[in-house]
């Protein structure tokens, strides 16, 4: 069984990670098809490539990518920065503090490891590099309170600023931050 210093990490930009998109969708529908995840088009194949193909093509998108020896991509993490006064669409009504709203931000958007590949550290490491020398004030994601990744972000020091839901009938979730 590998484990995590047995990847290899590489940095990618907009344009570079639109060439990955494919590979990245594949390991991305199946982990959206696991519980807690319900059966919603936000998660299908199409809708993930088509708002990735527009978040990849604006300004500070970045994914790291990591593959095992043997070539396959095993892992992903992206995100993109968040001017200060900017946060997430939200239906809810919960208000995040206006010290977090008013500082620039790096949100994560994805972070996947696919199946086989979990239990090894490996998304800590992604999540490491693509936070690595980020400007921002802080970094931001929303995540699902029953998720089991949820209590990997409480363990990391991730800290609930709010509740989003980002559009009407889909899920509540916990907006995080970590301070950089």
């Amino acid at each position: 069984m590998p484990d995590e210093n047995q990847y290899a990490l590489t940095r990618l930009n907009g344009s570079d990670a639109l060439l990955l998109l494919d590979e990245v969708a594949e390991i991305y529908v199946p982990a959206y098809a696991e519980p807690p995840y319900e059966p919603h088009p936000m998660f299908s194949r199409e809708a993930f490539v088509e708002r990735t193909t527009r978040q990849a093509n604006r300004d500070g998108f970045v994914l790291v990518a990591a593959r095992s020896h043997a070539g396959e991509l095993a892992g992903f993490s992206f995100g993109l920065p968040f001017g200060a006064g900017r946060w997430w669409r939200d239906v809810s009504g919960s208000t995040p503090p206006e010290e977090v709203v008013s500082a620039s931000k790096f949100s994560v958007i994805e972070l996947v490891v696919a199946a086989e590949h979990r239990g090894r550290g490996l998304a800590r490491r992604l999540l490491n590099e693509l936070l690595e020398g980020r400007p921002e004030q802080y970094a931001m994601l929303l995540a699902q309170p029953d998720a089991p990744a949820r209590a990997m972000y409480d363990r990391w020091g991730w800290t609930e600023v709010a509740k989003v839901q980002s559009q009407p009938g889909a899920d509540i979730d916990d907006a995080l931050v970590l301070k950089l």
